[in-house]
């Protein structure tokens, strides 16, 4: 039992892994938008802090949070397939980790293969819709910064699951729609 649980926490590791390293790698393409500062301005993964520039050099808390935690958790998960003792209890820790790992990451970017969104890439394929909900008074981000009332949350439907930013302003609103229709539409 304890080899099997072993095993695929190892498996869970390395799809945790294979998102990291192609995540760094599709930060390497040029960004087809935002490209000018005032786009860089205008999009926000949170509400208090517009994105930083895709990269390591730029998304250094991200790529060392996430790099860092996946380490420890392997070194865990290694050293308690070969101890004597197995603390079960401790792996449930590391569940809630897993699920936060992208959190650390302040970016949001248009690429050529499609869009990196915190510690994500979701390739075109795999998108489904987007629309945008306006920020008013009823919204979950109305108060956080004068930037960001008035604004739009844009939601990016995938096949499993949701990614969303912030964009604080009508012309980066349309260009958002027409990047992403021109994608979506080929």
């Amino acid at each position: 039992m304890k080899i099997v649980t072993g095993i695929l926490f190892l498996l869970c590791l390395g799809y945790f892994y294979y998102r990291f390293f192609r995540l760094l790698i599709k930060m390497k393409q040029s960004a087809v938008f935002p490209k000018t500062e005032e786009d860089w301005r205008t999009i926000r993964k949170q509400p208090q802090k517009a994105v930083d520039l895709p990269g390591i050099s730029h998304q250094k808390t991200g790529f060392f949070m996430n790099g860092l935690t996946l380490l420890f958790l392997t070194i865990f998960v290694i050293g308690n397939l070969f101890s004597s003792n197995t603390n079960w209890p401790a792996y449930l820790v590391f569940i809630p980790i897993f699920f936060n790992l992208s959190q650390v990451w302040n970016l949001f970017a248009i690429v050529k293969d499609g869009i990196l969104s915190g510690g994500r890439f979701v390739p075109w394929k795999s998108i489904r819709s987007y629309h945008f909900v306006p920020i008013d008074t009823n919204h979950r981000f109305y108060g956080y910064s004068p930037e960001v009332n008035g604004g739009y949350e844009l939601k990016i439907q995938t096949k499993r699951s949701a990614v969303s930013c912030i964009v604080t302003s009508e012309t980066g609103r349309e260009k958002v729609a027409e990047v992403l229709d021109a994608h979506l539409d080929s």
